[in-house]
């Protein structure tokens, strides 16, 4: 029987089958369940350090959006700046164009009107500049005349413009400034301290007897002018320079400003053409200079009989001037301060001697004169 209780023990027939399952039952439930709350901490946990690293990435992002605001805001000040800074300096462009505009406004060359339409006038409405071609060019045109009638009674009654000067200061200082510069332009012109008026002029104030210079002068020569007949003949220049400025006043329908910029154009002309004179030595000499030339052209022409060869051979100028030098012992030396005689002046004598006395060749740009050679034969200090 206990084998059969052994035997039956785990069979349907025991008693406690129903207890044990239950209390199994009861277990699996409670391990079930167990590890169903663990399985649910552990997914409550990694939910939360889920959610803390999303508050992190949260916290990180408000962090760069806080900067990125805070650069955003930094730039729309600076642009802000930048804006404020270009407006006030347009602002303060416009304003100065504005003034320029408005106080060089009457200095303009034409006058800048036009009608308002060039088209035809309604009936019954009078036509005048603002509307009309034809009237605002008969408005110019007795503009014009009205002004160089105005021009032509300041001239007859003012010749000179003394009392324009009197009345407006303005016009004081252009004329003069005016007349001053066509007085200086007429003077270069002229030739200066050699135009034709300074001889005529001396002879009456001054003596010839008594001033050698005006004596050089009635002779051809230049002589040095004194102070006093410089004055004079400023004055004199001056009061021509006051006839031409009103007639070229006259001439520009009462603009001063035309004639003083004529006057200085002029100035600029008759400086050059003095210059130009002086270069090309179409002044008259002095009477010692022309001694001088004088000397040294018969000096030359001995030189030229004794030691040039015409109608043979070439030869350079430094040799037919070496000679020259060496034949002349006053003149050895370039810088003698009793005898100065420049290389130049020697070819300029050579070249007007070869034109007249020797073979009529002009100097190649080699500097070599055909026709004529240097003996040297009877130049006894020539270089062997």
């Amino acid at each position: 029987s206990l084998n059969d209780d052994d035997d039956t023990s785990d069979g349907s027939n025991n008693l406690f089958r129903g207890s044990l399952n239950s209390r199994q039952r009861r277990q699996t439930y409670q391990m079930h369940h167990s590890s169903s709350r663990d399985d649910f901490a552990l997914r409550m946990q990694s939910e939360q350090s889920s959610w803390h690293d999303d508050d992190n990435l949260d916290d990180d992002n408000d962090e760069q959006h806080n900067d990125d605001d805070m650069t955003t805001a930094t730039d729309s000040s600076s642009n802000n700046t930048r804006r404020k800074f270009l407006s006030t300096m347009l602002a303060t462009t416009t304003a100065a164009l504005t003034t320029a505009t408005t106080t060089t406004a009457a200095a303009n060359a034409y006058e800048q009107a036009y009608p308002i339409e060039l088209t035809s006038t309604p009936y019954g409405i009078p036509e005048t500049s603002s509307n009309s071609l034809t009237k605002l060019q008969q408005e110019r045109l007795s503009n014009k005349k009205a002004k160089v009638a105005q021009t032509q009674n300041e001239l007859t009654n003012d010749p000179l413009g003394l009392q324009q000067m009197l009345d407006n200061p303005k016009t004081f200082g252009l004329t003069v400034s005016g007349a001053t510069m066509w007085g200086l332009a007429l003077w270069l012109v002229t030739g200066s301290r050699s135009n034709p008026l300074v001889t005529p002029v001396a002879n009456v104030l001054f003596n010839e007897k008594e001033e050698e210079w005006l004596q050089d002068r009635n002779d051809g020569y230049f002589g040095d002018l004194p102070l006093s007949l410089m004055i004079i003949l400023s004055a004199l220049f001056v009061c021509l320079g006051v006839l031409l400025d009103r007639v070229v006043y006259f001439l520009a329908e009462g603009d001063a400003a035309v004639s003083l910029q004529l006057a200085g154009v002029s100035v600029i002309g008759g400086a050059v053409w003095e210059v130009g004179r002086l270069a090309a030595k179409e002044k008259a000499p002095t009477r010692v200079e022309y001694e001088r030339d004088v000397l040294l052209y018969q000096e030359f022409d001995e030189f030229a009989l004794k030691r040039l060869i015409v109608g043979q051979g070439s030869c350079h100028r430094s040799d037919v001037i070496s000679a020259f030098r060496r034949y002349n012992p006053k003149y050895r030396r370039a810088d003698s301060e009793q005898y100065p005689l420049a290389d130049i002046e020697i070819e300029r004598i050579l070249r007007q001697w070869n034109r007249q006395f020797g073979s009529g060749s002009e100097m190649s740009s080699a500097g070599f004169f055909s026709g004529i050679t240097v003996d040297g034969a009877a130049d006894a200090f020539a270089p062997r």
